[in-house]
């Protein structure tokens, strides 16, 4: 088996923090933390875009788009077009009461 130096270069940071970053969005699902979950799968998987672009690598490349395409309009979808704001304030009504 022949071992290949590992790379420390800038795709190696960026392979790292969105790996991370997607735990974040994994525990934040698990947690029913919506929307925040969204954000950090957003930020993970455009970061495995970044490296898949990096290596010219087009199975990493074309699930990270479908993949951040998705959270997108997941995203949008929660901004535009959901009552969030009446949710939040009436979350805080319900807190002072």
């Amino acid at each position: 088996m022949v071992h290949s130096p590992i790379s420390t270069g800038l795709d190696w940071y960026i392979k790292w923090f969105a790996s991370v970053v997607l735990i974040f969005g994994a525990i934040t699902t698990a947690m029913n933390l919506y929307p925040y979950n969204m954000y950090f799968q957003f930020i993970g998987i455009s970061g495995w875009l970044i490296v898949g672009a990096m290596w010219k690598d087009w199975s990493l490349i074309t699930v990270n788009i479908v993949g951040s395409i998705i959270m997108l309009f997941g995203i949008i979808h929660y901004h535009f077009y959901t009552d969030w704001v009446l949710t939040i304030y009436n979350r805080y009504i319900e807190v002072n009461l």
